[in-house]
């Protein structure tokens, strides 16, 4: 797969093909390593900052009287 920079404003972009699933919005950390090339990672959440909780974590399901046990204690 290839892509082509192209200048955008001030910046120089770089496409990135529909095949590789990036959602918009996504964020990443650069790299350039010493060979010239251009790493890019994503951005994780850190679980212990902000109040993401609250918005994203919903538990819709009730078990009622069942017992969930994991396999390693049963």
């Amino acid at each position: 797969m290839k892509v082509k920079a192209r200048k955008v404003g001030h910046s120089v972009t770089l496409t990135v093909p529909k095949q590789l699933l990036v959602e918009e919005g996504q964020e990443f950390e650069v790299q350039r390593k010493a060979d010239g090339a251009i790493v890019f990672i994503p951005k994780h959440r850190n679980p212990f900052e902000g109040d993401w909780y609250n918005a994203d974590l919903k538990q819709n399901e009730v078990l009622g009287d069942q017992e969930v046990l994991n396999s390693e204690w049963s």
